[in-house]
């Protein structure tokens, strides 16, 4: 999952379409930025520090509201940016506010980032601001910043600066709420932790190191909360079905009631603001500035999708009930908490892959290495300890080199925690702008300390992928077409891609290596690969509900529907297993406020990724050539143009969603 809306100018220019830009040109050129978050400041600081330096942004936007003259990029953009500066040191709220273990500092980072989002919105509604970019002669322009112009001036006719005042203001006004609901909603998520308290014989079947980490109480009995770490071993390796059962009802139920009434306000607020805007829904809004440009277009494929689904679908259940009516003979369907079990039982059975022992060989620390490996061999690039203040202990933080030149820095809070973003995510902390400031980038995953799954190694990668769009994409002057700055729903598809290596055996044996300092047998990687497959397309059905939840709650008029109708509605067409009653999973759905509409992003994404990967396939995987091309032609070209022409010319032709949709149907 890729966070976006966390630096400044990625907030500005990408959440609101608005432009930013460069200094015009002085004399002496002001140093690179290359320092850190504010990892130690107190709630009292961060609020001190908001208030200051939106003092001094409002200012100079207010000094570019008032310009005269002739409309240049230098002189618009210059002082936008000038504006842009003044905020840089507050954008790390977005990420502080989500991961900080002190409540106070949670508290300021969000109400900062509220205030943030009011003063953008302003922004985006500005028609003086508007009117100096509409004056730039762009006869004499760049491509690049032809392109940037045009973009800037299409955002701002989707904000609705045409309108009149008091339209503006409720367009302003309805942007707030949406960012305090959201902001509400994103905290229950968070913040509700859920717990089954089982006597310890319920864990039978569990690694371990498992157990050894659950001990009971006095009580004799294990507390399991719905924390990653405990929810997935528990629905892979737990012989209990009741405790599946429990435990899953537990996870798809945090969030809810409250999370209920926010949502329903939230697709209130978005279908109102978007009828102010003259688009006939939410989704009709946010898609007309992507790659997919409507909701008629993202059903449409997530319908050929579907449809390619049914048959592998149908096949993939007959095997797993068969199996599960070895042990339940009246079983009459797979539920959602078996899944997992049953095909770790078939990928044990007919595939002769132990998941447990494939989990021996990834451990955290090696995992974290061998990833780092892997971008030095690709990218000719460095990843070095960065000695800088954290928030917590467990965070780490590097910086990358290239030929000694600092190319970006992030940091790595891996590890799970109380209060701290539950599942795992990329923010882009700072765009990295050429000569001006380099990228920072923060993760916020929750894997454990010792042994991982391979499914979490592959979620490392993705997140990963992310950060190494952020770092290559600093290439670019202008912010508006800095770092990914692209069409959202193309954001996916380098991490989606990154994720293929963690099937290459070369790749693996560089870092996969047990307790006892063996490497992982080439025939272990051959049984993975083999058993690859199997589950696939009950999981990307289970993806295409999603999408369809997030699509169809924002694309039709918020009183014809009910949350809980509308889930199990398109749960009984979309999805692999029958609807778990007692559970309300849209409460803790988070992207239905981050991704809103558009969770189709991550089928559309894979899409692409699929047929940027072919690259690699013909090439070899750790090609340098090809990697190098992929970076220089799809990581740094940012936002210069659009998705579709990047990805193209690293192709050789226009991309295309029938290799991906073929590979769903065959299997492969």
């Amino acid at each position: 999952m890729h966070r976006t809306l966390y630096s400044f100018t990625a907030l500005t220019c990408i959440g609101l379409l608005s432009s930013c830009g460069e200094n015009a040109p002085t004399e002496s050129k002001p140093p690179l930025l290359i320092e850190g978050i504010r990892a130690t400041a107190s709630g009292v600081q961060i609020t001190a520090d908001c208030e200051t330096a939106l003092n001094e942004g409002k200012a100079a936007f207010d000094a570019l509201e008032a310009q005269t003259g002739e409309a240049t990029v230098e002189s618009v953009f210059g002082q936008y940016e000038t504006m842009a500066d003044a905020l840089t040191g507050i954008g790390d709220v977005w990420h502080l506010r989500s991961v900080h273990p002190d409540a106070d500092v949670r508290e300021a980072a969000n109400a900062c980032s509220e205030q943030q989002s009011d003063f953008l919105s302003q922004i985006g509604l500005s028609r003086p601001y508007f009117d100096r970019i509409a004056a730039i002669d762009t006869t004499q322009l760049t491509a690049v910043e032809r392109h940037m112009v045009e973009e800037a001036l299409e955002g701002f006719r989707r904000s609705g600066v045409d309108r009149d005042a008091a339209t503006r203001q409720k367009i302003r006004m309805l942007q707030s709420d949406i960012t305090a609901l959201g902001n509400e909603f994103d905290k229950n998520i968070r913040e509700d932790v859920r717990s089954v308290q089982v006597d310890a014989s319920e864990l039978a079947g569990l690694p371990q190191d498992y157990i050894d980490a659950h001990p009971a109480d006095d009580t004799g009995l294990v507390t399991i909360t719905t924390d990653y770490p405990d929810l997935y071993p528990v629905m892979t390796y737990a012989k209990s079905d009741d405790l599946r059962k429990a435990l899953r009802i537990k996870a798809r139920s945090r969030g809810y009631p409250a999370n209920k009434r926010l949502l329903e306000q939230l697709i209130t607020k978005r279908h109102e603001l978007a009828g102010i805007l003259s688009f006939p829904s939410h989704a009709a809004l946010s898609m007309d500035s992507q790659m997919i440009e409507s909701p008629q277009n993202a059903q449409a494929f997530l319908d050929s999708i579907g449809e390619a689904l049914k048959v592998p679908v149908q096949e993939e259940l007959a095997v797993m009930l068969s199996r599960l009516q070895q042990d339940q003979p009246g079983a009459e369907s797979v539920e959602v908490w078996q899944s997992g079990y049953i095909q770790n039982l078939l990928r044990l059975e007919d595939y002769k892959l132990d998941a447990q022992e494939v989990r021996t060989y990834f451990q955290y620390e090696r995992v974290r290495d061998g990833i780092f490996q892997l971008t030095e061999d690709l990218f000719g690039v460095e990843i070095t300890p960065w000695d800088t203040p954290t928030w917590h202990e467990d965070v780490e933080t590097y910086e990358i080199t290239e030929n000694g030149a600092l190319l970006g820095r992030f940091y790595m809070d891996n590890h799970p925690r109380p209060f701290k973003y539950q599942h795992a995510a990329h923010w882009t902390l700072r765009t990295g702008i050429k000569d001006k400031q380099i990228p920072m980038s923060g993760l916020a995953q929750n894997f454990p300390k010792g042994l991982m799954e391979h499914s979490q190694v592959e979620t490392f990668l993705h997140e990963f992928g992310h950060l190494l769009h952020n770092m290559f994409s600093s290439t670019q002057t202008w912010s508006p077409v800095a770092g990914m700055s692209m069409e959202r729903d193309f954001v996916e598809a380098p991490s989606q891609m990154l994720e293929e290596w963690i099937w290459d055996f070369d790749t693996l044996s560089k870092f996969a290596i047990n307790e006892q300092g063996e490497t992982i047998p080439r025939t272990l990687v051959d049984k993975m690969l083999r058993a690859r497959h199997f589950g696939r397309a009950i999981g990307t059905a289970t993806q295409v509900y999603y999408a369809n939840l997030s699509l169809n709650a924002y694309n039709r008029e918020p009183s014809s529907f009910d949350l809980d109708d509308l889930t199990r509605e398109l749960e009984s067409k979309y999805a692999a297993y029958p609807h778990l009653p007692g559970t309300h999973f849209y409460a803790n759905f988070g992207h239905l406020n981050g991704y809103s509409s558009n969770y189709y992003t991550y089928q559309w994404s894979l899409a692409i990724a699929t047929d940027l990967f072919s690259k690699f396939e013909e090439g070899g995987l750790r090609n340098t050539s090809v990697a190098n091309d992929y970076r220089r032609k799809v990581l740094e070209a940012a936002g210069s143009k659009p998705a579709t022409e990047f990805v193209a010319d690293f192709l050789g032709r226009e991309f295309s969603t029938k290799a991906y949709i073929k590979s769903l149907q065959e299997g492969d």
